[in-house]
């Protein structure tokens, strides 16, 4: 995740913070200090009421912090590093170098996180219990602890991908089914289902039983929903271009233009090769790219006087890639640069295109005949 911190390294794995942590904190001491506590232990002063609101806070995400190191524990021990572990405004991730091998350690590893939660809860409910002091401040920190831990538990074991209990069900059907693409399919689409009934019972929440509460189930079916499909998108695309080279997708055959030639040249190369942009060449120098994008730069009735030259995307804007890059870190390269296409040389001289479409065409037609 970007716009974070680092707060520590703990047994070697980088413990992260997000600056949407930051927000969170505060509303959930707020909320605490003079929400809860007041209620359930009064006749405090205010500096009690924070202070016990802020230590809560903090034991709290303590709790989330070792739910992730309980994923990430027994990943390592699996053979799986741990790139980092980061907090953020929806509880924590444990950011696994690679995806789990095979179902029974993914069992292993997922399973781990809400065990660790029901640990912190059983510890901290029977602290609560033996104390029998309710009313107490700290006594009705610790419940809240214990209950919090619990919640988060049951909530992680639903099983709505990528949620743990998600995670948990795509095992099971992965190992039955000896398919993990097959397996992940399903289980997103379990998650689709349960975040849509968690949408629906928003609304009638809402506009029912006039309970506000609804907007939360909204939001949370919502976030779920998208979470699933876009961990079954990042999936397939890894599955599709594991190993592979730019130069096994890269266009070889290629159409390019003169920097001397007119804009109106140009726009019959556009209407004969149906291309969205072509590498402006001359001799054995490349220049750049022009695109149907650069041609606006001019006026229609300047067209004939125009050189390509002028309106060219210059090769030190353009994205340049090496025929053996990886083609999956090239593909998460072009989406965050919002790069359409690419050009490929060696040594200085142009060898190759590659287009994001072209890529996303290649990426259908796999998924497709792997299912054949």
């Amino acid at each position: 995740m970007n716009n974070s911190f680092r707060l520590a390294v703990i047994r070697g794995i980088p413990v992260e913070i997000h600056f949407s942590w930051l927000l969170i904190f505060f509303l959930f001491s707020l909320t605490l200090a003079q929400g809860y506590f007041p209620t359930v232990a009064a006749n405090q002063t205010s500096t009690v009421y924070w202070t016990a609101g802020v230590i809560t806070t903090l034991v709290l995400f303590a709790s989330v912090l070792l739910h992730e190191f309980g994923h990430s524990l027994v990943a390592i021990r699996e053979g799986i590093p741990i790139r980092k572990i980061t907090l953020f405004i929806f509880g924590g991730v444990a950011q696994m170098e690679a995806e789990p091998t095979n179902p029974v350690t993914e069992l292993k590893v997922t399973a781990a996180g809400p065990l660790t939660s029901l640990m912190i809860a059983l510890i901290f409910g029977t602290a609560y219990y033996l104390a029998l002091a309710p009313g107490l401040i700290i006594s009705e920190s610790i419940f809240f602890v214990a209950r919090l831990n619990l919640i988060m538990a049951v909530f992680n074991l639903i099983p709505a991908f990528p949620l743990d209990g998600g995670r948990i069900f795509r095992s099971i059907v992965w190992l039955f089914g000896k398919n993990m693409l097959k397996a992940t399919r399903i289980a997103v689409g379990l998650g689709t289902v349960l975040s849509f009934l968690a949408m629906g019972l928003g609304f009638v929440m809402i506009f029912v039983q006039g309970d506000l509460w609804g907007l939360w189930l909204i939001f949370l079916g919502w976030m779920i929903n998208q979470a699933g499909q876009s961990s079954y998108s990042q999936l397939v695309f890894k599955e599709t271009f594991s190993g592979m080279k730019v130069e096994e997708l890269m266009s070889t055959n290629l159409a390019t233009v003169s920097p001397d030639d007119t804009l109106e040249e140009l726009a019959e190369c556009f209407l004969h090769y149906k291309y969205g942009a072509f590498p402006v060449v001359y001799g054995s120098t490349t220049h750049g790219l022009v695109s149907l994008q650069n041609m606006k730069q001019a006026p229609r009735e300047k067209w004939p006087e125009t050189r390509v030259s002028r309106v060219l995307t210059p090769l030190k804007e353009v994205l340049v890639l090496k025929p053996g890059s990886d083609a999956a870190e090239v593909m998460m390269k072009m989406a965050a640069q919002n790069a359409g296409r690419a050009l490929v040389m060696q040594n200085g001289e142009l060898v190759g295109l590659l287009s994001r479409t072209d890529m996303m065409r290649f990426m259908q037609m796999h998924m497709v005949l792997r299912e054949e």
